[in-house]
């Protein structure tokens, strides 16, 4: 019994060596469409992550434009004061006063230099009813001229 049991074992190896190269066959066709689908994998990953840091640089960029444009808006701004506190001291009553005196050599009037005008009130009801009298002729003759212009148009 040990011969027979020896030579079953010796029939099952080399039945084992004659089906390795056909698996070797399906492993080479396995490892090659592994190895495309690590390659696309890897591809997509990198696209990925070429993409993010697209987007990083753009953010980047938008922010140094905002940190330039905030630069711009303080700057600006220390001018505007500079130009508000330039207008209130040129426009102070007493700068004006020494720049009058000073430069255009002016001075305040004495008593012979002074004329007083009075006004009454009845001359300025007069000049306002002239005005408004004035305004109805205007009206009348602009109404006037426009009824002949339509009386020549349709004639023609």
């Amino acid at each position: 019994m040990l011969v027979a049991k020896r030579e079953e074992n010796h029939y099952y190896t080399e039945r084992n060596k004659t089906r390795k190269p056909k698996k070797n066959n399906k492993n080479k066709k396995n490892k090659s469409n592994d190895k495309l689908k690590f390659l696309l994998c890897a591809t997509i990953i990198l696209l990925t992550c070429l993409f993010i840091l697209l987007r990083y640089t753009y953010i980047t960029k938008m922010r140094l434009e905002v940190s330039k444009l905030e630069n711009e808006k303080n700057q600006l701004e220390k001018e505007k004061q500079e130009a508000v506190a330039e207008l209130d001291r040129v426009k102070s009553a007493s700068k004006i006063e020494e720049d009058a005196k000073v430069k255009l050599g002016m001075d305040y009037p004495t008593d012979e230099q002074v004329v007083y005008v009075s006004i009454d009130e009845q001359g300025i009801k007069d000049n306002e009813d002239n005005k408004e009298a004035k305004e109805k002729d205007e009206f009348f003759i602009v109404g006037y001229l426009k009824n002949m212009m339509d009386i020549i148009l349709k004639k023609f």
